[in-house]
């Protein structure tokens, strides 16, 4: 396995927010980074969502900013930042600032959003028209990078035009902050990574979906002149690693069910890793193989430092020793 094969850790933001009988607190998520960043994790991700209620976290780039301050070497992210929700000037001007106060440790992995009510709803009520939400990505990803790289320039595309501007900071990152782009099967998603990302944000259920998109992406970069660009790819998944497999299974999956409130069988949109540790790796082998550099890590398990401990202590060894 490469060296820069990268370990992130998801953290949980859902629970921050209170409820009738304790007012919202952000402490256990400190602590949490604080103890990624002990273990040895290469980044922390933070989810997004702004108004959907039982979806409810805390604004990311705000809670980005806190983190930045609390901790010292990790990189920090957001996935996936869903971009067209926002205004791409304001965006960039918020994650300049935001590299320049982690000291270049900012990533963010971008989103076109689903196809729910939910996330028409979300999008209505931020004032973004639902059906531009692919094209709004797109050029918002244009002119962040522009505002990061360029002092100023004036701009008229097809959905933000305006007269010379530029944003300061700009980021500590050269030219920019790095822009992941989570993307399904579908080729419109494979081919908006090859044009824009800096990499690719996956939730292949399997090691052969992996490497069939992953050669789509391949290719398409490859029309444009950008392979040797879109080169990281990152497995979003869940996991849960035991001394007995099936246990770890049961326990991943029962951890599973209480999160998105639905039965296993209708939990179908995301990638699990459930088992021993040899089980665990050698699924992720199979991927590696197949082009993968790293892991955004959702934990599924109420125990998450036994599990952060057996991702870092036994897992990341167990990797490295192919």
């Amino acid at each position: 396995m490469s060296s820069a094969f990268e370990f992130g850790l998801l953290l949980h933001t859902r629970g921050m927010l209170g409820d009738k009988d304790s007012p919202p607190s952000f402490d256990e998520l400190w602590e949490d980074a604080a103890y990624a960043e002990q273990m040895n994790f290469d980044q922390i991700w933070l989810g997004d969502s702004v108004c959907i209620l039982y979806r409810a976290r805390g604004d990311c780039l705000t809670t980005m900013a806190a983190l930045a301050c609390k901790t010292n070497r990790i990189k920090i992210g957001t996935v996936p930042l869903i971009a067209a929700l926002r205004n791409p000037v304001l965006l960039a001007h918020s994650l300049a600032t935001l590299d320049v106060i982690s000291k270049g440790r900012i990533s963010v992995a971008v989103s076109v959003a689903g196809t729910a009510e939910y996330n028409e709803r979300e999008f209505l009520a931020c004032g973004v028209p639902f059906h531009q939400k692919a094209g709004r990505l797109s050029e918002s990803i244009v002119l962040m990078r522009r505002l990061w790289s360029e002092k100023s320039f004036p701009f008229d595309g097809k959905y933000y035009q305006f007269k010379e501007i530029g944003v300061l900071p700009k980021p500590i990152q050269k030219p920019g902050i790095p822009i992941w782009i989570a993307a399904a099967k579908n080729d419109n998603a494979l081919r908006r990574v090859a044009k824009f990302g800096d990499g690719w944000v996956t939730i292949a259920h399997n090691p052969e979906d992996f490497a069939s998109r992953r050669r789509k992406i391949d290719l398409y970069a490859a029309e444009l002149g950008r392979r040797q660009v879109v080169r990281g790819s990152l497995l979003f998944a869940s996991l849960n690693m035991g001394r007995d497999g099936e246990g770890a299974k049961e326990e991943g999956w029962s951890w599973m069910e209480r999160f998105f409130g639905r039965p296993r069988r209708e939990i179908t949109s995301q990638a699990t890793i459930f088992g021993t540790v040899k089980d665990c790796a050698a699924i992720l082998d199979r991927y590696i193989d197949a082009g993968l550099t790293g892991l955004i890590i959702r934990i599924a398990s109420a125990d998450e430092k036994t599990q952060m401990q057996r991702l870092i202590e036994e897992l990341k060894p167990a990797l490295s020793a192919r």
